[in-house]
């Protein structure tokens, strides 16, 4: 599966997770559904036939399958997810007699972009140094006190 993920309004479609979220929040929509809406949003913006979602979606099942009323039943549980309008689109427009039309303006993430910048690399010491201090132990006394209790001793001490 892709790894990527793409944004429209609010919500977010996770090829990866094959998972449809709203504000974060995991939008309940059956597997056929999802695969449907997934396939309508790389076509976004091109005339989608209900031919070609026969194609994709049924084309490896050797079970019989009224199609028509398939392609009907996801559409009408993709429209429910979105809480989009069939009378008044913001996400799936209906060609009649045709097909179907993604329409909302979509932003595609780059999921390897959230990995560091080419060049950066910390070494196994320098990453122990930095937990270590960060829990508060001296990286050159891992098994001594802590700066904290360090620092306390000291004034207590004075």
């Amino acid at each position: 599966m892709p790894q990527k993920k793409v944004r429209f309004d609010d919500f977010q479609l996770d090829y990866a997770r094959f998972q449809l979220c709203r504000c974060g929040i995991p939008v309940r929509l059956e597997g056929l559904p999802l695969q449907l809406l997934m396939f309508l949003v790389e076509k976004r913006g091109q005339l989608v036939t209900r031919e070609q979602i026969s194609n994709e979606l049924w084309r490896k099942k050797d079970v019989f399958v009224d199609v028509e009323q398939g392609i009907n039943t996801a559409i009408r549980k993709i429209r429910r997810a979105l809480a989009d309008d069939a009378g008044e689109p913001q996400y799936l427009q209906t060609v009649v007699g045709r097909g179907y039309r993604f329409v909302a303006p979509t932003a595609e993430e780059n999921v390897s972009s959230h990995a560091p910048a080419a060049g950066f690399v910390v070494s196994p010491e320098e990453l122990g140094r930095a937990i270590m201090s960060a829990a508060g132990l001296d990286p050159e006394n891992p098994r001594g006190t802590s700066k904290a209790h360090a620092k306390d001793q000291l004034k207590s001490e004075s």
